[in-house]
């Protein structure tokens, strides 16, 4: 096996005959250092930026690259016997793996097509490890159970006999993560920042009264806006169900527990997440609290375009108040991303309501109306509102259409109606124009007619005339 200083330079190689562009080098170079000496994350964290459709993963600014430094190529195919996809675009890549776009190839044949999926393919020092493979298969069997509208869904796990490469199918999504839109728009309104965070807080209350699962990397990055407008939270593949017995189950000799203290991302992690956090810890810090701090954070960065603390956070250091909310909107939210966590908002659904109420006067009433309604509600009767709103505007654009086509359907008969009027005029006309050559016709024969007889008669000699006046006389008796 070739060393990862041997395929750099090749690469350098490559890049001087041209065949590579810097960005491709710095890429390839970028994930051959990842995937060599990044089994933690910790390189390959450092170095994460937009996601593609990324769903974990650094996105690759070459979303067509053929090949990827881990083996895999655009066309290859993966999976079981009876269950194979095949790669068709590389979508983000990065020390958690690479994510896919393929083709579900049993679908495809069953009924001559298939819908895109994505699916995530671990690294292979991920692969090697009863650990890490065992994080797999849990980290896809709870968001499996995560069915919310804007919770990205994973369908399965699976282990390519091939490459003994473990992999995650999950939902193909098309548009943009929050970090790209954040590098493109710098900084956003607070009512622009609220309509795109209310989903992910939504999702976040749904995930723990549901399943008692906190996302503990909440980030720009892991936030994705579709191109219907539509927004997904991405990643609960580090998210950890709050335990109240020991995590011993979980856990693989020789291997630290499997509920890291350092889970988050520098700038996001709440101050607590540094803690302990094992199974004998008598505070656990996975809570909503996590999120919460997150939630803050992002929300500052969405109104100032930066972070407020920066990656590392200070004990004593202060935030400026951000642009585009009054004083008590930032009481509030410097209570979210507050050190003591007894002075943060339960959830980060109630931080949003919270900031609406205290800036009520320019919030429209229908965001705070709808905070406050899925405060109330548990996830059972909050998403049976959202299929029953969704119903509702199916049944309106349902009898839209009905409208627009009963409009279109009596336009049509009107336009037949006055074709058949139209052509009807015609054969009367036509009919009319033949009578009257007809009669015009017959006129000119009786009168052709009527002048040849008279042209008969007129040629009688007056001495044949006088002859038959004798003859018809004597006939009947009448003196001559």
């Amino acid at each position: 096996m070739q060393k990862p200083l041997h395929k750099i330079r090749e690469l350098r190689d490559l890049l001087n005959e041209g065949l590579l562009s810097e960005q491709e080098f710095t890429q390839r170079k970028n994930a051959i250092l990842d995937t060599e000496f990044g089994p933690n994350g910790s390189l390959a964290a450092s170095r994460s930026g937009n996601l593609g459709a990324s769903l974990g993963v650094s996105a690759s600014p070459f979303e067509s690259l053929d090949g990827t430094d881990l083996g895999f190529i655009a066309g290859q195919e993966i999976g079981a016997q009876a269950k194979r996809y095949q790669l068709e675009r590389l979508l983000g890549q990065g020390g958690m793996g690479q994510v896919w776009q393929v083709s579900d190839l049993a679908t495809q044949a069953a009924i001559g097509h298939s819908e895109k999926l994505a699916i995530k393919i671990l690294p292979p020092h991920f692969t090697q490890s009863a650990l890490h493979t065992r994080l797999l298969i849990e980290e896809a069997s709870l968001v499996r159970k995560l069915a919310h509208e804007h919770i990205v869904r994973v369908y399965d796990w699976a282990r390519d006999p091939a490459t003994n490469s473990y992999f995650i199918m999950m939902e193909y999504l098309d548009g943009q993560d929050f970090d790209r839109y954040l590098a493109q728009h710098q900084r956003c309104e607070w009512q622009q920042a609220l309509r795109m965070l209310l989903p992910v807080a939504q999702a976040l209350q749904y995930a723990w009264e549901k399943h008692k699962l906190v996302h503990r990397d909440l980030k720009p990055s892991n936030l994705f806006l579709t191109k219907d407008g539509q927004v997904k939270l991405l990643d609960f593949g580090i998210s950890a169900r709050l335990r109240t017995q020991t995590s011993a189950g979980l856990s693989t000799p020789g291997f630290a527990s499997v509920r890291s203290p350092h889970a988050g991302t520098a700038g996001y992690r709440a101050p607590e997440a540094d803690m302990s956090a094992h199974a004998d810890s008598p505070v656990s810090p996975y809570t909503p609290a996590l999120d919460v701090y997150a939630m803050a954070i992002m929300i500052y960065q969405m109104l100032e375009g930066r972070l407020p603390f920066g990656e590392y956070r200070q004990t004593q250091q202060q935030a400026q108040k951000p642009l585009g909310i009054n004083q008590a909107q930032w009481l509030v939210l410097q209570s979210g991303f507050a050190i003591d966590t007894k002075q943060r908002p339960a959830t980060a659904l109630a931080l949003l309501a919270a900031l609406i109420k205290a800036g009520q006067q320019s919030n429209p009433p229908e965001l705070s109306a709808s905070v406050e309604q899925h405060q109330s509600m548990s996830p059972f009767e909050s998403a049976a509102q959202q299929r029953a709103e969704q119903r509702r505007q199916r049944k309106e654009l349902e009898q839209q259409r009905r409208q627009q086509a009963s409009a279109a359907l009596h336009a049509l008969v009107e336009k037949q109606k006055r074709l058949r009027d139209l052509e009807q005029l015609e054969r009367e006309t036509e009919r009319q124009n033949k009578a009257a050559e007809l009669r015009l016709l017959q006129q000119a024969q009786h009168a052709k007619t009527k002048s040849h007889d008279t042209v008969q008669v007129s040629n009688i000699s007056w001495e044949e005339a006088q002859r038959y006046l004798a003859a018809l006389s004597k006939e009947r008796g009448l003196p001559f």
